[in-house]
């Protein structure tokens, strides 16, 4: 299955009992807001091929987290698909909590990259390219060891592999190369494959680009 390409037709078949199997990763991402202290609501956005019978599979998973969840179809009905979710949001946002970063800024950016790939993707450790571990000793004597991190891997796994689905352990975060986004206030590591988009200029070259009168385009010098 590739990102963009229609569902097969077995995975549109009712089956709450795989909904149950591939709850993983969701119960995963409720403990990784917990980290905060924070109490999640999941919110489920509704789709006309989705199942009621799966829904309530979802509603089960989260009520056995012990969190609620919400079944959304603002797309369909507007404010008035949305209003068990804001009610569920609102219940918690009311009651008491104890908010807590996930590091102190004065742990090392060492120390930030492992906390985040340890206890939020379930990586069993990092391993650092050289080349990254300078990076990350000259950020550190440079003074900007303060700085939170922001991790750059893919988004189809928790962890930095793609084929890895649900919530997988066993394995190893690889960090090829540390970057500082000095004036943003962050360092970034990259993982993996991952590729990082250009930053754009005041005026993108989107603004010269055009057609002409014979359809050819211009503005791309």
């Amino acid at each position: 299955m590739r990102a963009g390409r229609p569902l097969p037709e077995e995975l549109l078949e009712e089956d709450p009992d795989v909904v149950h199997e591939g709850a993983a990763n969701l119960r995963k991402q409720i403990d990784n807001v917990r980290l905060h202290g924070v109490t999640p609501v999941v919110a489920v956005n509704a789709f006309p091929t989705d199942h009621d019978s799966e829904h309530q599979a979802l509603r089960e998973i989260a009520e056995e987290a012990g969190v609620r969840a919400a079944v959304c179809t603002h797309f369909a009905r507007g404010g008035k698909g949305a209003v068990e979710l804001a009610e569920a949001v609102a219940e918690v946002a009311e009651a008491p909590g104890d908010f807590r970063l996930l590091y102190p800024d004065d742990a090392s950016l060492r120390e930030k990259i492992e906390t985040i790939a340890t206890r939020v993707y379930g990586a069993d450790g990092v391993d650092y390219d050289l080349a990254a571990a300078r990076q990350l000793d000259a950020y550190q004597q440079g003074g900007f060891g303060r700085l939170p991190v922001c991790i750059a891997k893919t988004h189809l796994s928790i962890s930095s592999d793609p084929t890895l689905k649900g919530a997988p352990t066993g394995w190893r975060l690889p960090v090829r190369e540390v970057r500082a986004s000095v004036g943003a206030g962050f360092v970034y590591p990259i993982c993996g494959d991952m590729r990082t988009m250009p930053g754009l200029p005041m005026r993108p070259a989107v603004h010269r680009i055009d057609l002409d009168e014979h359809g050819e385009v211009v503005g791309l010098a």
